[in-house]
């Protein structure tokens, strides 16, 4: 089956092309690759699919020319993910394009935020056929199987005699080992390193992509949405499969890599075993992570830094104790004064 995948961004927030191009030819673009819809392309193509990706950071692939290409080459199946409210109208416009040139392709929706409001976008784009919930790669399996049964299908929202029909959930899959690594030389573009956020300030020119260790937070915090996405579990790849991917995009020329992990300072022993596999392979990849400022893990940032980890990102949210507790984050701040001087002496190099 031919598959289509979108990653949908706001304008606004598009990556900012850097000057000329990389020695393989492809367009240098500052800012986060779509990991989404790269780890979707890996499994589809280890089951036999045809998969072509396309990401809307990319100026040479606008709307109308991922038009062109559904109407000449008629995929089966377009799947599009976005992150967020900003970019969630672009994908509207997005599918009702889509649906002007070809009115038979089926059109699903995959991300956090279709995730936790499935119901509503079903019933706020119903040109949309499928909302897909949770964890991608196995639901994206059975979808293509049983395009013509979606009830079939768990995580699944769609529409039937009119009416909004949610499939059950899908069980949490907690081995992650199982998946390909993400297929990232398909898509014809090269990111560079910035600061997190699409932030248009370079940190370096080397050939940079993201990767996940780890899926969920077990923490509460009101204003997150991570826990009602992973049921509030936390699950994670085993420190080999970390180290033989990093070995992956070292053999592939990368020269910076960033853990999208939703709290990677988690578990001491997996992070001590991934630091020392890194360092005993010889630490040519400069790499960061994010997590809580009351990590059990930092006595370990020294080690995390002679492994080449030069950024931990915190998400403080406030300098008020009051805001703080109001937000559930259960931490101090003179917690957040201790785990400044950590990350300045150890980490931010």
């Amino acid at each position: 089956m031919l598959v289509f995948l979108i990653h949908v961004r706001d304008p606004q927030f598009y990556a900012v092309p850097a000057a000329g191009r990389a020695k393989n030819g492809n367009l240098r673009i500052m800012g986060f690759p779509p990991i989404g819809i790269m780890s979707l392309s890996a499994v589809l193509k280890r089951a036999g699919h045809e998969c072509v990706m396309f990401d809307q950071a990319n100026t040479e692939t606008p709307n109308q020319v991922i038009i062109e290409q559904i109407r000449m080459r008629r995929p089966q199946l377009v799947g599009l993910s976005f992150l967020s409210t900003t970019s969630y109208p672009y994908a509207r416009m997005l599918v009702r394009q889509i649906r002007a040139v070809d009115s038979k392709v089926k059109v699903a929706f995959g991300s956090v935020f279709a995730t936790l409001n499935a119901p509503l976008v079903k019933l706020h784009c119903p040109e949309v056929d499928f909302v897909c919930r949770g964890d991608g790669e196995q639901l994206i399996l059975d979808l293509v199987e049983q395009l013509d049964n979606p009830a079939a299908v768990a995580g699944l929202t769609w529409a039937r005699d009119g009416r909004v029909v949610n499939n059950p959930d899908r069980a949490v899959e907690r081995d992650l080992d199982q998946w390909p690594f993400p297929d990232r030389e398909s898509l014809a573009l090269d990111f560079i390193e910035s600061i997190p956020l699409d932030v248009p300030a370079a940190l370096s020119m080397d050939r940079y992509t993201t990767l996940q260790a780890s899926r969920g937070c077990p923490r509460r915090c009101v204003f997150c949405d991570i826990p009602r996405f992973n049921q509030g579990k936390w699950r994670s790849r085993s420190h080999q499969h970390v180290l033989a991917e990093f070995n992956h995009l070292r053999e592939h020329g990368y020269g910076a890599a960033y853990f999208v992990d939703d709290n990677f300072l988690l578990q001491p022993q997996r992070i001590k075993a991934i630091c020392k596999g890194i360092i005993d392979s010889g630490p040519t990849i400069h790499w960061g992570c994010e997590g809580r400022v009351d990590s059990v893990a930092e006595h370990l940032y020294p080690l995390m830094a002679k492994a080449n980890c030069r950024t931990v990102m915190f998400g403080i949210e406030s300098g008020s104790q009051q805001v703080l507790d109001r937000l559930k984050k259960e931490q101090t701040l003179n917690r957040l004064r201790k785990n400044d001087r950590f990350s300045v002496d150890y980490v931010v190099g």
